[in-house]
């Protein structure tokens, strides 16, 4: 692994045709850390995600994974280096024509010389390292939505990444299975020394993996830090989030308008 930071984002610049959705978006992730990145509808959180995983081109700025500057990176070199970097999405993006462990070894199929009794050994440790053992020969319909999540993440591990992007892994799960899946994170951060970076708006999920916060607004980093620090910033979108509030809402004596324009 590279000295520095699994992840160094710097002036990124992103739009859509004239719609810009990152104004200058500085984040960085050290290796073995828990980032969570937050912020409301439409702040630019899963632009950022794309110029990260090399899903969207920035207009302007750098993405250095893992020590490489992916922006001046030919189409090679960039495959090359994505390999050593895992991603869930939202819905598992999972191929449901295909059993789990299929679903699990297509990035070994796909990026490595490996025999098929290889491949199928180190599906079988990454479905344990899940808990999902006994699920390699079902189809993903035949998954509940807990054990979706989990089967998109051991294809997430496949490749041993060293630094692991998961978009919205706890949305749509009850509590305590988006709470087992929470700790499952953490177990294997703890057992791979990947650093991580996750999306999401679950408010529990956020206490329980998080070791730093960005938070975005309108493509702008509103608040960057410890998430002890982040939470007891008064600025009042960030308190909006933090206690389910719109931004809106009346404050006291006052509305977070009015505590916005006077710099509270």
């Amino acid at each position: 692994m590279a000295d520095g930071p699994a992840l160094e984002v710097r002036g990124v610049v992103a739009a859509y045709g004239d719609r810009t959705i990152l104004k200058g978006v500085d984040l960085t992730v050290q290796k073995g850390e828990v980032r969570v990145i937050l912020g409301g509808s439409g702040c630019g959180k899963s632009t950022l995600l794309k110029c990260c995983i090399g899903l969207k081109e920035p207009a302007a700025g750098t993405v250095k994974l893992l020590g490489d500057d992916m922006t001046v990176m030919g189409a090679k070199e960039r495959t090359a280096l994505l390999t050593r970097i895992g991603v869930t999405f939202q819905y598992g993006a999972l191929l449901g024509s295909l059993p789990i462990g299929e679903n699990v070894a297509l990035p070994l199929r796909e990026h490595t010389d490996l025999p098929n009794d290889v491949i199928r050994e180190v599906v079988r440790l990454k479905l344990a390292a899940v808990e999902l053992n006994h699920a390699e020969y079902l189809l993903p319909s035949e998954l509940s939505g807990g054990m979706r999540k989990r089967a998109a993440l051991a294809r997430a591990m496949a490749l041993d990444p060293e630094l692991l992007f998961c978009d919205e892994p706890s949305a749509g799960l009850d509590p305590l299975t988006s709470a087992e899946l929470d700790d499952l994170l953490l177990r294997l951060r703890d057992r791979f020394g990947m650093a991580i970076v996750v999306v999401t708006h679950e408010l529990h999920s956020i206490e329980r993996i998080s070791d730093r916060a960005i938070m975005l607004s309108q493509g702008l980093v509103i608040a960057d830090g410890p998430l002890d620090e982040v939470r007891a910033m008064e600025h009042p979108e960030i308190k909006a989030f933090f206690e389910r509030r719109a931004a809106g809402e009346m404050r006291g004596p006052q509305s977070a308008l009015e505590a916005m324009r006077s710099g509270a």
